[in-house]
Order: C-alpha cells, then structure tokens, then sequence
C-alpha cells in the first residue's frame, strides 16, 4: 500500500486520476479520462480505486485529541463548554467517502475481476463502510444510511435512520466483511496495511464496546449489549492469535517496527517519505526554525496516574518504593520514562545548540536560552516521548515524519477484552489480560499480581481498566474516546488540570563561577552529571539546584489563580448536525441538546 497510494476525483460518468506512484499497469493507461468501465475490469486500476478509500478513511496520529482530556494541556472550548453549533463538522464529508464506496460495491463485479480479488476489495469496502458510519454515530447519534449508488450528486432528503438501526447495519456490514476478508494477504509484506479478518474483528470488538458503553447508555439498562462485546473480542483474540499477533515485547519501540511481522500492529495507516505525519515536529520542544510545542503537553495529573515499579499507586502504603514529589521519576512504572519527558531526563534529541548540549534534556525556565524558544517551553514543564523519532533534525526547516500510526494495538484488543469481560461479571478474565499488559510494561511481578489489588470488585475493576487504558495508551486519543464513551467527563467538572514550572536557584547560577550565562551553568551541570558527581534522583540535589511550583495550565490560570475550570457539557456526548446539511435536508432532525433538536440519538 506505501507504493500504491493514488488520488481520485470521483463521478458516476468519468474518473480524472492523480497517482504520486503508479504500477506498471496504470503508466500504460491514459490517466486524464479513464473510462469507468476500465477501472472494474482492471486489477490495477480497481486497487488504486480502494487505495483512496485507505487514504481518506483511516484515521492518523491524533494530533491534540489529548487536549480533550485531563492529559495534556488544551484550553479548548470543548472543554470549557463553549462550543458554537457546527463546531464538529465530518458530517458531508464523511457521506462524500461513502458514496464512493457504494459506487465500489455497485460496480466491482460489472468487469469481469477474479471473484476472490472482488471478494476482497468488497470486504475492504463494506469495512470502511462500516468505520466510516461508526464515525458518524459516534459523533452524531443515529444518521441517514445510504446504502446504494445514487445518481444525485446533492444529498438525499431523507430522515435519519436510528442510532439501533445504524449500529445494526454497522455490524452487518463488518461481518460480511469478516467473511470476505482473508486472515493474511497472499503478499504479506507489499499488503501491509490492507485491513485482514483479524483486524475488522478487533474493530467490532471496538465498536460494540462502545456501543454497551454509557455514553449510548447512560442508564446501563439494555441487556446483552457487554455480553456482545465480549463475545466479539474474545472472537477477534482467537483469529489474531492463531495468525501470530501479540504484544510486542518492546513498548518503547514498537512504533518503530513498520514490518509485517510487527505483533502489536492490528490496524495501521502508513506513512512514508512521499506521505508525512507532522505529528513529530508538534509533540517535540520548540526549535527556532522548525517549530515544535503544540500539543500534548502532559499535565501533572497524568505524571501522578502512573503507579511505581511494583504496580501500586503513588499513595499506596502497601507500596515498597516510596515516592517523592521532587523526584517524581524514580522507581515508575518503566512506561512513565518512555511517555514521559521531564527536566533533567535523557533525551537523545537530533536539535542544534545551543537547544542541545548533551543527551540531557531541561524545562526548567531559561534552559532554551534564546528568546523565542524559552517562551515555548511546555507552560506544564513536561512533553510527550511516545513514538517520537530522535534522528529527525530539529532546526533544520520543517522537519517531517514518516512513523506508522497503529490505529488498533492487540495491547487494545487486549483491554477491550478484559473490560467487556468484567462488566458480565468474568472478573478473573480482566485479572489475566492487566497482568499481561502490565508484565510486558516491566512492572514487578509482585507475586504475580504486578500491583493489582486481589479480589477486586466490578466497580474496582473497572476503574483499574481504565487506568491501565489510560497509562497503556496516553496520549494515542484513546483518553479523550474513554472521557465521552463512559461519560466519565461528568467527573471532571468544575477541576483544573495543573502543572510546574521550574525555576533555578543561587546553587545552579553558581555551576560555572568565571560565567553568568546561564548556558554555561547548564554546562557544568551535565557534565557534573552524565560524569555521576551528581545524582539529581537524589531528591535534595535536584532541590538544590530547582525549585518547583505548581501552576493550572486552565485559561487565565497561573501560580495563584486556577483560571476558568473544566465544563463539559452533557450535549457534547452527541453533537449537532451542522447547518449546512439541515439546508440541503429537510427531512433531518436536529439533535435534541441542540437548538431546535427533536432527535433522541439513544434510541
């Protein structure tokens, strides 16, 4: 799929392709005006037409979707309730996707192909079908289904469908996906990336988790619907397993294995030189010249969720390593370090100096030294390392990345699983999957309870799903899903996410005594500390040299004053269809929550 990826202006009547790589087969073809015919009666051409559905639907990296939770920084208007109507507009261009895929599902057998290459292109399609509604219904409630090839290019006026009937054609479409797909492409390594069986079955299994979830209902009164999810994930578990998936014993770097032997990788969008993700240069520290600092700023919340190397909360007693607030990185679980970035950690960032002067790395106030990258430092003192790739050059221009984004994780279909398993009152089932996870993390086996408290009630179980969903998956926009599928937001109402900031003290300005310049006092201390005549785990060294004060990281928040709190508001749990398709459809209902809306998205 890397090298196949073209672009396609669609209608019923004529095809003008755009390829940024083209096989053998299509350099032979007119690309200007390809007769539809040709397209389903051609192997190549038929793939290229599937590839742009690949291109259009799967999502990417998450690009600040934590700033919607209590992870990150992010003023937000989602989060202080201030949204307008329209605000979240994948409305038309979500449909426009789906008729693309009905015109593939109406033509793909008109040309003549192999039944089996059809078979999967149709399972290819009725997924994305699938995900692409799912998209819709999650962010809408119910929505009209079109499930045929229509002639009319402007939107169909008719009602919206209900959320039940929608979830049930979603469903429908997956299985026959499921049917049609195949475990393993004949080709494994040049189909990287195609969705196979296994990976629309983890989908499902995401979908009906969901969909037992509160955020479709609140009052957990339908029955059967976990039982469903756990039905579908225990399901997906058996095919991905037969077919060799797993958890990839390196969480650090399992972003960085891109092969078809990658064991975590379920569900994947591709990127390549040709295809960039500027995920990378937004997560990473300002650098004059290529920019950096935008979004997932850790908030000190999420640096407290983490639990110590046993396993046990930063609170808890019972807990053979003892925590403290200056020192906060030692003896963490071993995925705080790789997630986590903190002043004076190791960094081994490819930035010019005098950003870098070491592989140590600092947030402390002034350690960026010029202007404009000081006033960019992360306002929590903190960032994000997950899956950030140190050899891209920072100060070099606009610097692009090319890692993977794992949409689905087995580590997912894993916590799926187990929460799906302790909602139908299978709590031991949840045991096993949270010691797996948490035994491939490097947590102490702890009598191989690897911190889990024992006989834990549901209620208690769940909350330890879900912090492990939260530590597993910081920062891959799987905390802001969870907020709003378990309605969870209602929590954080009125609360302030906080942080630090780091300042230095009489000690540090001292480091380098023939200097005042505070890069060569930042110097003499990394030298003093990569050489280990400073220990700044030690928490009175690194009190000798900083100091810490707290800071809300909320809007007109700072050292003294908490600024505006969170306030989700209960219509964000099913928004408002935009206005512009209420113009074209008079037939729809608007949302109930929202100005004028009459549509009960629960039903």
């Amino acid at each position: 799929m890397k090298n196949k990826i073209i672009k396609f202006s669609l209608s019923i009547l004529f095809m003008s392709f755009i390829c940024s790589s083209c096989s053998d087969v299509l350099d032979k073809k007119d690309l200007n005006a390809i007769n539809e015919k040709d397209v389903w009666s051609d192997e190549g051409l038929s793939e290229g037409f599937i590839n742009e559905i690949y291109d259009r639907s799967l999502p990417g990296w998450p690009i600040n979707a934590s700033a919607n939770s209590d992870d990150a920084v992010g003023p937000t208007p989602r989060m202080y309730g201030e949204l307008t109507p329209g605000s979240v507009g994948i409305y038309s261009n979500t449909y426009r996707i789906i008729k693309d895929i009905n015109l593939l599902l109406g033509k793909v057998e008109s040309g003549g192909l192999e039944t089996s290459f059809v078979n999967e292109l149709k399972g290819q399609a009725l997924f994305f079908r699938a995900l692409n509604y799912f998209n819709l219904v999650r962010t809408y409630g119910g929505v009209p289904l079109v499930l045929k090839l229509n002639s009319k290019d402007d939107d169909l006026e008719v009602p919206r469908n209900s959320t039940s009937d929608c979830m049930a054609q979603i469903l429908l479409d997956l299985e026959d996906a499921i049917n049609m797909l195949p475990s393993v492409y004949s080709d494994a390594s040049s189909n990287y990336g195609r969705i196979t069986k296994g990976a629309a079955m983890a989908f499902k299994g995401r979908v009906l988790l969901h969909y037992a979830s509160e955020q479709f209902d609140p009052s957990q009164s339908q029955t059967g619907r976990w039982q469903d999810a756990y039905d579908a994930n225990k399901e997906a578990l058996t095919e991905l397993v037969a077919q060799g998936k797993g958890l990839n014993a390196d969480y650090a770097n399992l972003w960085f294995d891109e092969s078809d032997s990658n064991p975590e990788a379920i569900m994947v969008r591709r990127y390549t030189t040709d295809k960039t993700t500027n995920r990378d240069v937004g997560v990473r520290p300002f650098v004059v010249g290529t920019n950096g600092e935008s979004w997932d700023k850790p908030t000190l919340s999420l640096i407290e969720a983490f639990p110590m190397k046993d396993g046990k909360a930063i609170d808890d007693a019972t807990s053979i390593y003892t925590y403290d607030s200056d020192a906060f990185w030692v003896d963490r679980d071993p995925r705080f370090a790789t997630t986590i970035a903190f002043n004076g950690t190791i960094w081994p960032l490819n930035d010019p100096e005098p950003n870098k002067t070491s592989d140590l790395f600092w947030t402390f106030q002034g350690s960026q030294i010029e202007g404009q990258a000081d006033s960019r430092i992360s306002p929590s003192s903190f960032y994000c390392k997950k899956a950030v790739d140190v050899n891209l050059a920072g100060g070099a221009g606009l610097y692009q990345g090319t890692t993977d984004w794992i949409e689905i994780r087995f580590a997912e279909v894993l916590l799926n699983y187990a929460e799906a398993a302790n909602e139908i009152g299978m709590i031991d089932e949840a045991y096993t999957e949270l010691k797996e996870i948490r035994k491939r993390a490097g947590i102490d086996s702890d009598g191989g309870m690897y911190g889990l408290k024992s006989g834990m009630t549901k209620d208690e179980m769940r909350e330890a799903i879900l912090l492990e969903r939260r530590l597993e998956f910081a920062f891959e926009g799987k905390r802001s899903d969870d907020l709003r599928r378990r309605r969870m937001y209602d929590d954080l109402f009125g609360a302030y996410r906080k942080g630090y900031v780091i300042s230095t003290t009489a000690a540090f300005d001292a480091l380098d005594p023939l200097s005042e310049e505070i890069l060569d006092d930042r110097k003499a201390l990394e030298a003093m500390v990569l050489a280990g005549t400073i220990d700044l785990s030690n928490p009175m060294t690194y009190k000798t040299f900083f100091e810490t004060t707290e800071i809300s990281l909320e809007r007109d928040g700072n050292t003294v004053d908490d600024g505006t709190p969170i306030n989700f508001l209960e219509e964000y749990y099913f928004f408002d269809l935009p206005q512009s398709a209420l113009d074209k459809n008079p037939e729809l209902e608007q949302t109930l929550g929202w100005p004028g809306g009459t549509f009960d998205p629960l039903q």
